[in-house]
């Protein structure tokens, strides 16, 4: 590749001297030729047999050394070359050109449907740009989603359709799952920099992204992902205040935490609502008394809070009579704020359901959650209640327990992505343990 630079674009009109056949012609020729070059060579040198011999051996490791340079020059080269001539095939055999005869009768491709494509070997991704021109090829070549996938052999991850091109983004190395390990000592970061790995070639990071929407249903493994998130919010001096209306396994965690931290009724859930909200208003306070052009919370000292709001969709249901309603619009309305306005302050939130609906959260305030993770199979609806407009168009089956779909805002991606979460091994994992590390004060 670096010798000269490939036309990385599949045009029918065009004439190709390299393919991967001739590539291959071209290889095996040279080595052929080298060998007969080479021991013919040897054959005529009058020398007594024993040097003979080691010129037989230089000569043959010499031809190693040439088929092995010339089969990484081709190994290189071929990547490109396959996936041009997919790309040729599929143009030709969809009928994406038009001809015209010349007066001998000859039939010649005068006009085709253009594909330019990207391979980033490192990454394992492969990016095919269909051109719109504005010809008659411009409306089909905006559905080549199956073609295209049946002529690489791989699954497409992502289509958009831009103005004068559509993309369509595969993976032939599929990213890795991240799988958690046990640590006997604390594991603190003090840069807020850092992103948090969620695996499967995603990274986070509230301050660009704040705040998370994580949908899943029983044994969806949103508690476990849960858990982990928190621990990573603790490994960076994260206060961590937990909502949990079911009072289940976050509920419970009062032992460690203290009931001061965590919450399991409404009128405690709405008591540590307010103590947020208190701490969001007085660090706005202290910054604006101490006023840094373009500077967030960390630049103040501020370390982030975050709001654990699990269940809330049974949080709602729990309205019965006026004054219990009267509660939970006083908690909405603080989650509102939180929401709206916590980011600048470092305060966050992360906001758990087993089915998000309108209800549970309006599609406003669910937008301006950055970070929306669907776990567990879904229904198409489902979907859109948790991604709205980036919902996919097509979506792959869940058979893995922890998988989903998720949506960063600020990724570059435009539409929710298959992903796999941190898999947390129970009989190698001990959560409680890990925790333990970061909480100084049983309650």
């Amino acid at each position: 590749m670096k010798l000269f630079k490939i036309r990385t674009v599949a045009d029918l009109t065009k004439n190709y001297i390299i393919t991967s056949s001739k590539l291959k012609v071209a290889h095996f020729s040279i080595i052929a030729l080298t060998i007969c070059t080479t021991f013919a060579i040897i054959a005529n040198i009058r020398a007594p047999v024993f040097l003979q011999i080691l010129l037989f051996l230089l000569g043959g490791f010499l031809i190693y050394k040439i088929n092995f340079k010339l089969k990484s020059f081709r190994y290189n080269l071929d990547f490109y070359l396959i996936l041009r001539e997919s790309l040729l095939y599929v143009l030709h055999t969809n009928r994406l050109y038009t001809t015209s005869k010349d007066s001998s009768g000859y039939e010649k491709i005068i006009r085709s449907a253009i594909l330019e494509y990207e391979l980033d070997r490192q990454k394992g991704h492969v990016l095919i740009k269909a051109l719109i021109t504005g010809d008659e090829f411009s409306k089909k070549v905006q559905s080549l989603d199956s073609v295209l996938s049946g002529a690489l052999g791989l699954e497409l991850e992502e289509k958009i359709i831009r103005p004068s091109f559509t993309e369509y983004h595969f993976y032939y190395i599929k990213p890795e799952r991240l799988v958690l390990q046990s640590h006997n000592q604390r594991q603190e970061i003090d840069s807020l920099d850092i992103d948090i790995d969620l695996g499967y070639g995603v990274n986070y990071n509230p301050i660009k992204c704040p705040n998370i929407l994580v949908s899943g249903g029983t044994g969806s493994g949103k508690s476990f992902f849960i858990s982990f998130l928190m621990l990573e919010f603790l490994k960076r001096q994260s206060t961590v205040y937990i909502a949990d209306p079911k009072n289940s396994d976050l509920g419970s965690l009062s032992y460690y935490f203290g009931e001061e931290y965590v919450a399991t009724t409404p009128n405690n859930i709405s008591r540590i609502v307010r103590q947020v909200l208190e701490q969001l208003h007085e660090r706005y306070q202290y910054m604006r008394e101490n006023f840094q052009y373009g500077a967030n919370f960390s630049e103040h000292g501020f370390k982030p809070i975050w709001l654990i709001f699990d269940e809330m969709g049974a949080f709602q249901a729990s309205g019965t009579d006026k004054k219990s309603k009267e509660v939970i619009v006083e908690v909405m309305d603080g989650i509102k704020q939180i929401i709206l306005l916590g980011r600048q302050a470092g305060v966050f939130i992360l906001i758990s359901a087993q089915q998000m609906r309108a209800e549970t959260l309006n599609t406003d305030l669910r937008d301006n959650l950055g970070l929306r993770i669907a776990l567990g199979a879904n229904s198409s609806e489902g979907y859109r209640m948790v991604f709205g407009s980036a919902t996919p168009d097509k979506l792959k089956p869940i058979e893995v327990k922890g998988a989903g779909y998720l949506y960063m805002q600020g990724s570059g991606k435009e539409t929710a992505q298959y992903w796999e979460s941190p898999y947390l091994d129970t009989t190698q994992f001990d959560f409680i343990k890990e925790l333990q590390l970061y909480i100084t004060k049983l309650k």
